[in-house]
C-alpha cells in the first residue's frame, strides 16, 4: 500500500522555540489507497488498551552521509577510521529539547508521567493509552480491519496528526497506518528448474559449472584464492530468519565440495536472537533449511579457514507480527532498541510472545548483545512500497551506521526481477501506476527493501553463459513455470530514497544512454533515485547439500554469500598488514568499475514489460558487474 508522509518545515530557530497551539494538529502520515488483503470493519473500541511508542527525531541524521564518507571515501584523509558504538550513540541521541517536548505534550495532554517511559536509547516514548485517548492525541480514529485469507484482526487508522510544535520531533507514531507484519521474503528460488536435485555421487568436478556451479567454478570465475587465514575477529556474519541449518548437512558439503577439504567436524557459531533454535528433523520435515544450507555452505567454500558466525534470528513462532530486520538490528546495538518486548506494533515481532503459545519465546527482546561481524550477509528482503516510508528511513540510518563502525552490509537483490513478492508464496506483484501501493495488477515497477537503502551493498545475480567459466555470465533468466516462481535479477529505482552522491555519475550515464523510454508512471524514471543493485554474482546452479541430497540452487541468496565470502578475503588480507575492516563498500567499488566484470547480456523483467536490460557500465539488473579478486586487492590494500 501507499503512505504519504508530511513534514513541516520550520522557517527559523525563533519559530522552533515559540510552540503554536497544541490544538492545531497536522498530518503526519496517511494510506493513499484500499489496503491489500484487509478490510475495513469496526471501529475500535475506546476503552481497548494499545501499545503507543512515538519514535523520538534523531540528532544529526541530516549529517549523516558526511560522516558515512569520511570513513567510507577513499579520497578521504579519514578513511577507515571508524567509530565505536558510543560515539555513535552519543552523536544520533534525540535531544534533550525533543524529548522535554514529547514528555511535556503528552502530560498536558492528559497521560500521567508515570505512565511514561524512555526505550534504553532514549530513541522512544512508551505507554500503553486507551483507543480514546490515542484518538485525541493523534486526531484520529481506529478500525479494525480483517484479513481476507487468515482472519486475524488488527487495529489500524487511516491516517493521523500531530500538533505542529511536536512534529519536527517526531519520526512516526505506532501502531498507526501499518497493517501488514511482512515476514522477511528468503530470496532463494524454490521454483521447478530454479532448485534442482543433483544424483548422487556429484563432487567437485564432476559436472560442468554449467550444471552445478561449485568453489573451483567461482575460483576460476572471480580469480580469488585459496583461503589460508582465519584473522581474530573477522568471522562473516550469516543471518537468518525462520530458516534453519541443518548441520548434518555441513559434512557431507564439506567432503564433496570444498578443496583444500574443510574438516568434518567444522561448525559455525550460532548466536540465537530472541529464541532463535537449532534445526532439527521437524524442520528438516516442514522443508525449511536450504536457504540457511546455501549461506553458510557458500561463505564456508571461500573463506575457510575463517569461521561463521550464524545469527539465528526469531523464535519462528511468533506470527501476531513475523517481522522485518528490527529484532536483529536491536540485538547488534542497544541504543537502536525500542522499548521492553519488542519493536514496533504489527510490524516487528513482540517479545515476550503476546500469543497464547507455549512455545514462542518467553524471554525479553535482546537490546544489544550480539557479537558484531565485520561482513554481514542477509540474503532477505521485502517490498519498498508495503511499509511506511518513515519506518524505511529510521531503518536505513541505522544500516549507516554499522557502516560508521567499520560493517559491511551485504543484502540480495530479490529475484523477480522488476516485479516483486509481497510475501512468502504470493506471486509476484507490482504497484499501482496512480498511488504506488501493493497491486497484483499493477503495472508499476516495485523496488525492493531494505536494497533501497543507499547504505546497503546489493547484490544481483548471473549465471553462465556456457558450461565452462571461460564463456562469461549473463543476468540471470529462468521464466519458470508461472509468476510464482519466474526468477530474475531484483533490480529497479526507489521511490523513497534519492541517488547517493557515489552513485550519481553512474545513474546519469545509465539513464542517458540505456534507461527504457516506458514513461514515469511505470518506475521512477527522475534520474535522482537510489539505483540496486550495487554488483552482482553467480545465482543458478550452486551445489547445496540439504537433508542429507545435494541440489543445484537458484536465488540471489546465492550471490549474497558469495559476493560477501570474497569481501571477507579482502579485510584478512587488509587486517594481516595491520590495517582495519573496509567497512561501507559502494563508496570505494563506484570508483573502481574496472575491477568488475561488466555484464551486458540479459534482462530483468516484469510488470508487463521487459524491465532494464544489463548494459555497458552499471545498470538496475548487475549493477556493477561480477567482481575480480585480482583487481580489487590492490585497491583495498592501498587505501589506508
Amino acid at each position: 500500500m501507499r503512505f504519504t508522509t508530511l513534514v513541516v518545515a520550520l522557517a527559523s530557530a525563533t519559530t522552533c522555540l515559540a510552540a503554536p497551539s497544541p490544538s492545531r494538529h497536522v498530518v503526519h502520515e496517511k494510506r493513499d489507497s484500499k489496503p491489500h488483503l484487509w478490510e475495513k470493519r469496526d471501529r475500535a473500541s475506546p476503552s481497548q488498551v494499545l501499545p503507543i511508542r512515538i519514535g523520538l527525531r534523531q540528532r544529526n541524521l541530516e549529517h549523516a552521509e558526511r560522516y558515512i564518507y569520511e570513513v567510507a571515501d577513499p579520497t578521504s584523509p579519514n578513511f577507515g577510521k571508524h567509530w565505536t558504538a558510543e560515539e555513535v550513540a552519543n552523536t544520533f541521541a534525540p535531544s534533550t529539547a525533543t524529548k522535554n517536548a514529547i514528555l511535556g505534550w503528552l502530560v498536558e495532554s492528559g497521560i500521567e508521567r508515570p505512565r511514561i517511559s524512555l526505550s534504553k536509547g532514549h530513541n522512544w516514548v512508551q505507554f500503553d493509552g486507551t483507543v480514546e485517548e490515542a484518538e485525541r492525541l493523534f486526531s484520529t480514529k481506529y478500525w479494525h480491519y480483517q484479513h481476507v485469507e487468515n482472519g486475524g484482526v488488527r487495529l489500524a487508522v487511516d491516517e493521523y496528526s500531530l500538533p505542529e510544535h511536536v512534529q519536527q520531533h517526531v519520526d512516526f507514531v505506532m501502531p498507526t497506518v501499518q497493517l501488514d507484519g511482512l515476514k522477511p521474503i528468503a530470496n532463494t528460488n524454490h521454483g521447478r528448474g530454479m532448485t534442482a536435485i543433483i544424483p548422487q555421487g556429484a563432487s567437485l568436478g564432476s559436472l560442468p559449472c554449467g550444471t552445478l556451479i561449485t568453489i573451483e567454478c567461482l575460483r576460476k570465475l572471480y580469480k580469488f584464492p585459496v583461503g589460508k587465514t582465519a584473522v581474530k575477529g573477522n568471522k562473516i556474519g550469516i543471518a537468518e530468519w525462520a530458516d534453519y541449518l541443518y548441520e548434518p548437512d555441513l559434512p557431507i558439503f564439506f567432503k564433496n565440495f570444498t578443496k583444500p577439504q574443510i574438516p568434518l567436524k567444522t561448525k559455525p557459531e550460532f548466536v540465537a536472537i530472541d529464541g532463535g533454535l537449532r534445526a532439527n528433523l521437524t524442520t528438516v520435515s516442514q522443508g525449511s533449511g536450504i536457504e540457511a544450507a546455501l549461506d553458510v555452505q557458500s561463505a564456508y567454500s571461500i573463506i575457510h579457514p575463517q569461521q561463521v558466525r550464524y545469527y539465528q534470528i526469531g523464535d519462528g513462532i511468533n506470527v501476531d507480527s513475523v517481522g522485518t530486520f528490527n529484532i536483529f538490528l536491536d540485538a547488534l546495538d542497544e541504543s537502536y532498541c525500542t522499548y521492553e518486548g519488542g519493536d514496533q506494533p504489527y510490524v516487528d515481532p513482540a517479545y515476550p510472545d503476546p500469543n497464547d503459545n507455549e512455545l514462542g519465546f518467553q524471554g525479553p527482546l535482546q537490546c544489544g548483545g550480539a557479537p558484531k561481524s565485520n561482513v554481514i550477509s542477509v540474503s532477505y528482503g521485502q517490498i519498498e512500497g508495503a511499509l511506511p516510508y518513515f519506518y524505511q528511513v529510521r531503518q536505513c540510518h541505522e544500516w549507516m551506521k554499522l557502516g560508521l563502525q567499520g560493517v559491511s552490509v551485504i543484502y540480495a537483490s530479490g529475484d523477480s526481477g522488476v516485479a516483486n513478492r509481497y510475501n512468502s508464496g504470493y506471486p509476484n506483484s507490482c504497484l499501482n501506476e496512480d498511488q504506488l501501493f501493493v497491486d497484483n495488477d499493477g503495472t508499476r515497477y516495485s523496488p525492493s527493501f531494505p536494497v533501497n537503502c543507499p547504505y546497503i551493498t546489493a547484490v544481483g545475480a548471473t549465471t553462465l553463459l556456457g558450461e565452462h567459466p571461460e564463456s562469461g555470465e549473463r543476468a540471470v533468466s529462468k521464466p519458470g513455470s508461472g509468476p510464482a516462481d519466474a526468477y530474475y535479477s531484483g533490480g529497479g529505482f526507489s521511490n523513497y530514497f534519492p541517488v547517493p552522491s557515489y552513485q550519481a555519475s553512474a545513474v546519469k550515464h545509465f539513464m542517458k544512454h540505456y534507461a527504457p523510454n516506458y514513461g514515469p508512471n511505470v518506475y521512477n524514471n527522475s534520474g535522482k533515485a537510489r539505483g540496486f543493485p550495487d554488483v552482482a554474482a553467480i545465482g543458478l546452479n550452486v551445489a547445496t547439500v540439504w537433508n542429507g541430497s545435494t541440489y543445484g540452487v537458484g536465488g540471489t541468496s546465492a550471490s549474497a554469500p558469495i559476493f560477501a565470502g570474497i569481501v571477507t578475503l579482502l579485510n584478512e588480507e587488509r587486517i594481516a598488514i595491520g590495517k582495519g575492516p573496509i567497512g561501507f563498500l559502494n563508496p570505494t567499488l563506484y570508483k573502481h568499475p574496472e575491477a568488475f566484470n561488466d555484464i551486458t547480456i540479459g534482462n530483468n523483467p516484469g510488470c508487463g514489460t521487459d524491465g532494464f536490460n544489463a548494459t555497458p557500465g552499471w545498470d538496475p539488473v548487475t549493477g556493477l558487474g561480477t567482481p575480480n579478486y585480482e583487481k580489487l586487492l590492490p585497491i583495498f590494500l592501498r587505501l589506508p
